[in-house]
């Protein structure tokens, strides 16, 4: 188990670089040693006027995140400083790995590559310094992953007829809605699963109004589930065919800065089904 040296620090993959490993093996952060970790740059690309002063330009968003760790790794023998440049090599993966930069306690994080080469210098035998430059293809900073659940809308109990004094009313009220908060500032990823049994069900986000309809034709089965995307604006059913066809309205939402709320509603009621939304806080 590692240990953090300080309260701010970068991890990649299993290695935290700034830490004392039980092995005795240490990871020290340059102090310079995170680079890109501002804001991305954008895709802006000014054309200038001809024969008068400045540029036209159109919409601008935000581009890939390059950025460069670098660090020094001191070991208690030439063997564990070996197999921690190999660890850390392993880490800085070509495939997507998640690198997590935590301020003072507060932590986010990205999908990561290496994009160029992993660049140790050796110190003698048992430390070496490193260069790792990785580029998250997603620039946005992830933070908390809030997930929430609702059935659809419907009030059951109170008072029946014929009943006798004194009398209670008590009533159980489902609302349908799932409320979560995006503390960031700038849109976060949305995925959703309905359960069944459920016909033609309608995710609405209340706040922009976009609502995702399904035909009264789709209907779900108990024990059946639609998986949604709503960045890859994909819908699968069991987690296999595709049920983008059944869609008759195409409003798909994001998790917005602050409060969210979705409402669920369907063609027809069903006392067995759900829905379950899982959003990501974002920054720039």
């Amino acid at each position: 188990m590692a240990v953090s040296l300080a309260l701010s620090y970068v991890t990649i993959g299993a290695i935290n670089l700034t830490s004392r490993e039980d092995s005795g093996v240490e990871w020290i952060m340059d102090v310079d040693g995170l680079k890109g970790w501002g804001a991305s740059s954008g895709s802006l690309k000014p054309t200038r006027k001809p024969r008068q002063a400045g540029a036209w330009g159109g919409l601008s968003y935000s581009a890939e995140r390059p950025m460069v760790v670098k660090g020094v790794c001191i070991a208690p023998t030439a063997a564990l400083a070996s197999d921690a440049l190999d660890r850390l090599i392993d880490s800085a993966s070509l495939d997507s790995v998640v690198l997590t930069v935590v301020e003072s306690g507060r932590s986010r994080w990205c999908n990561v590559r290496r994009d160029g080469d992993v660049l140790p210098v050796w110190i003698g035998a048992t430390a070496f310094t490193y260069s790792v430059q990785v580029v998250a293809l997603d620039p946005r900073k992830l933070g908390a992953t809030l997930t929430a659940s609702t059935a659809l809308p419907s009030t059951t109990g109170g008072l029946t007829i014929p009943f006798t004094i004194p009398y209670s009313i008590n009533a159980v009220q489902v609302t349908g809605q799932i409320s979560l908060t995006n503390v960031g500032n700038v849109a976060g990823p949305v995925t959703a699963r309905i359960d069944g049994p459920c016909v033609g069900p309608i995710i609405t986000h209340l706040g922009t109004g976009q609502a995702l309809v399904f035909a009264s034709s789709l209907v779900l089965n108990a024990g059946e589930w639609l998986s949604l995307d709503y960045e890859k604006r994909q819908v699968l059913a069991n987690g296999q065919s595709s049920r983008n066809g059944y869609i008759t309205s195409r409003g798909w939402s994001a998790f917005d800065p602050g409060m969210n709320v979705w409402s669920f509603t369907a063609a027809s009621y069903t006392a067995g089904a759900q829905l379950t939304i899982t959003a990501t806080s974002a920054d720039k």
